[in-house]
């Protein structure tokens, strides 16, 4: 999720992480295949079968791998399904809202979005410049300086993410020939 999220409903998540304190951990997405209509019909958003193949999309999708807009939409498409990007981006709101999907800003004005399963380590990302590949690593030394940070500040830490810019190793070897 993005600060810009935070910022206009702080409630939310004040609410939700009150929620994460005192009630059991969610079922984890991949192994619950129902848990999209629990959580739609208990915060009152109405089950469609758009939502739901979208949600299948992620969960078939490697561990790590993150979708934007546009490749949710062909993927839709290739699967025969007819859906517009608006129904895309209203489900995508509406999936982050609830903290099933995490939103992630990785490059430059693109969002990009990634299953938010219950105890998922924090991780951070290499993002290349040149074709958008995304990778995923964990460094525990940056998630204690996050936690450091916030504290120090009184902050109540969140999430933690870092993300690096670069070139990956193939577009280098495009750039060099």
């Amino acid at each position: 999720m993005t600060p810009d999220l935070y910022r206009q409903s702080p409630s939310f998540f004040k609410r939700n992480k009150l929620m994460m304190e005192n009630d059991p951990p969610l079922p984890n997405l991949r192994q619950e295949p129902e848990l999209l209509k629990t959580v739609l019909n208990k915060e009152g958003f109405r089950f469609t079968s758009q939502r739901q193949k979208i949600l299948d999309l992620f969960q078939s999708a490697a561990l790590g791998h993150h979708l934007n807009a546009e490749e949710i939409h062909q993927q839709l498409l290739d699967q025969g399904e007819r859906i517009s990007f608006s129904t895309i981006y209203r489900a995508l709101h509406v999936m982050v809202q609830l903290g099933l999907l995490q939103e992630l800003e990785l490059a430059e004005g693109r969002k990009y979005y990634e299953l938010n399963t219950p105890f998922m380590e924090q991780h951070h990302h290499l993002v290349c410049v040149q074709c958008g590949d995304v990778q995923e690593f964990e460094d525990t030394k940056m998630t204690q300086v996050g936690s450091s940070e916030s504290a120090s500040r009184g902050f109540s830490l969140l999430n933690c993410q870092f993300t690096v810019y670069g070139i990956c190793p193939r577009c280098q070897r495009r750039l060099e020939a």
